[in-house]
This record gives C-alpha cells, structure tokens and sequence, in this order.
C-alpha cells in the first residue's frame, strides 16, 4: 500500500510552513544583535581598557592610570552612554579599576525598550597579578 497524494501534499505544506518559522526567527535574532551590538562592542573594549589602566596603575601609580583612563575614555570610540562618572578606580582591600554603566535598547519593529547592564573590572593583586 502507497502513501495517498494527499499525505505527500501536506507533508510539503509542512516543511514550507516550518522553513517560514525558521526564517524569521534567524530574522528575529539578527534584528535583536543588531540592536544590542554596539552596546557589546563598547563592553569589550572596556573589559581592555580597565585592564589597560590597572597594568598603569601597578606600573607607574595612580596619578598616570587615571591620566590614561581619561585618554582611553575620550580615544577609543567608546559610545556616549559611558561617561567619565562611569569609571573609578578603588583602593579598598585591593586596588580596583572598574566601569560600571547601563544602556537602554530599543528593539526595532517591536519598539520595546530592554535595560542593560554592563560592568568590567580588573583587580591588582598583592603580589601585582591583574585578574
């Protein structure tokens, strides 16, 4: 016994339908990091950047790290949301470089607005380790 006409039909109707969801969720993705991509490049390159001052810090003191803070934060095309408040350096129990900043992202299309928050740290151990 065959399988009837109308079984191939709808089996082919099936993929088509499955193929569209498909399509637009990879559509929905891509929308969404387009959104959110800029946010994760300035996050990336601060997650350089304080480890960059950290190593000035341990290597030339606090004067020249927050020196080249200020450059870094006004030379490396990081994105108006970080602002000069955004990044401190902290003598506690250890020395610590840290930026800590929020963005709002609105989603094209569905204009929903998602809050996001982004931190990057590098700590001076006591014995001059970065971590």
């Amino acid at each position: 016994m065959g399988t009837s006409p109308w079984t191939w039909r709808l089996l082919g109707y099936l993929k088509q339908v499955a193929a569209v969801f498909v399509a637009a969720g990879a559509l929905a993705i891509a929308v969404c990091l387009f959104a959110v991509w800029p946010f994760l490049a300035d996050d990336l390159a601060l997650d350089r950047l304080v480890r960059v001052v950290a190593l000035d810090w341990r290597d030339f003191g606090e004067d020249k790290a927050r020196e080249r803070l200020q450059y870094e934060l006004d030379h490396q095309k990081i994105g108006v949301q970080v602002g000069d408040g955004d990044c401190l350096l902290e003598e506690e129990i250890a020395r610590r470089v840290r930026c800590d900043w929020t963005a709002v992202v609105v989603v094209p299309v569905a204009g929903t607005q998602v809050p996001l928050a982004f931190s990057s740290r590098a700590t001076i151990g006591d014995d001059g380790d970065i971590w």
